[in-house]
């Protein structure tokens, strides 16, 4: 009886596009610089993008040269997937993860593990499972999702609309978590997602909203007011339009809710009297710290938040502050002659000056401004220059 020789099969291969390219074949890794040259690279980057659908190879030369095609391009393409099947299955030829199908090519699902289809996965089954099952999903899903999708891909256009479709993916799990665990109570979790949904899609009231109910429902209606003004303000600048019916109720039950609740945090400081600080700053994050901050201070009441010159300007018209603390750098302005303006529009309020550079004082001064901090100094010495001769400008 002839003997059969059997030898080792194909080795399954762990793929991760979800930032830098990855593959693990058994012990060894392969890199972005590493698998035969960009051109290889990126049909490995396709081919793996539709794992375990084939790919006519029309379609592979029409996006490797974006629509010109050389003459050559077709034995060219054949010679890089050579170069890939030498990378990826050595010593196997034709038998392995990469195979050839008519008139193209594909990856075996069955020897692929891919992060962007393990993503995938979690997120359908999440989108059909009750809100506790849901958020154990989309804890994993959005784990994967920590970085761009082809973070190795910067130049192409065909990466570029993929990431693109990946990352609504992801902003789509982001909202399903968030809601997710605000079905359950778990309100710190849903305004943490929901806050990563906001810095993904600031305009979409869809992730406003989860993150007003977050913070209402955990017990922070003033986090949560400041949250709605910060929308209505993003809206308004970038849309010319106001929140949604539903953010809007949400809204009214909040006043509502803080107008019933004894809110001071000193009862000898009733809100009145208190300092009342707006920000100006760039950096959003910044500014929503400052105001959990001064709020936390027992004679100070943050006010408002903007982070650009004209935005701050107009918000000091309507909300008129005793003290504005504005940075040097804007989005759209200079904080010296966001002072200006902001002297111009209400002489009576102060303005501190962060991280002004160099030889700064005389202008200054002619702007108005009364105090200049480094960025990096202490609370400590912001509040207290914040304090100031306050008394000056209360008497309003």
């Amino acid at each position: 009886m002839p003997r059969v020789l059997s030898g080792p099969g194909p080795r399954r291969l762990d793929a991760r596009i979800i930032g830098p390219l990855r593959i693990q074949r058994g012990d060894a890794v392969l890199g972005y610089g590493e698998l035969g040259g960009p051109k290889p690279r990126q049909i490995l980057e396709l081919l793996l993008l539709n794992l375990g659908a084939p790919v006519s190879k029309d379609r592979l030369i029409d996006i490797l040269w974006a629509g010109q095609a050389p003459p050559e391009a077709l034995p060219t393409l054949e010679s890089y997937v050579s170069v890939l099947r030498r990378h990826l299955q050595p010593g196997m030829g034709k038998d392995g993860p990469l195979r050839t199908v008519s008139g193209g090519y594909m990856l075996d699902r069955s020897l692929v593990d891919l992060d962007l289809d393990r993503f995938e996965t979690l997120v359908r089954r999440a989108e059909s499972a009750v809100p506790r099952r849901a958020i154990v999903l989309l804890q994993e899903a959005l784990g994967l999702a920590s970085a761009p999708l082809l973070g190795d891909e910067l130049l192409p256009s065909w990466a570029e609309g993929e990431r693109t479709r990946h990352a609504a993916r992801v902003f789509h799990a982001r909202i399903l978590a968030a809601e997710s665990a605000l079905a359950v109570g778990r309100t710190r979790l849903a305004a943490a997602w929901a806050r990563e949904a906001v810095s993904d899609d600031p305009l979409s009231e869809q992730a406003w909203t989860a993150l007003v109910l977050g913070l209402e429902q955990g017990g922070q209606p003033t986090e949560a007011l400041r949250a709605y003004e910060q929308c209505r303000r993003t809206m308004d600048r970038e849309m010319g339009c106001a929140p949604g019916p539903v953010l809007r109720s949400i809204y009214a039950r909040l006043l509502e809710s803080t107008a019933n609740t004894a809110m001071p945090v000193s009862a000898s400081t009733p809100d009145s009297q208190k300092i009342r600080v707006m920000t100006i700053n760039r950096h959003r994050t910044f500014s929503e710290l400052l105001a959990v901050a001064l709020d936390r201070e027992p004679d100070m009441l943050s006010v408002g938040t903007a982070d650009s010159a004209q935005s701050g300007v107009d918000l000091v018209r309507e909300l008129a502050p005793d003290v504005v603390i504005v940075d040097n750098l804007l989005r759209d302005d200079d904080g010296m002659a966001a002072a200006l303006s902001i002297r111009a529009a209400a002489p009576r309020t102060r303005i501190v000056m962060l991280a002004p550079t160099p030889g700064v004082q005389r202008q200054a001064a002619a702007a108005g401004i009364y105090a200049l901090l480094p960025q990096d100094g202490s609370l400590a010495m912001l509040l207290n220059a914040v304090r100031r001769k306050t008394s000056d400008v209360q008497g309003r």
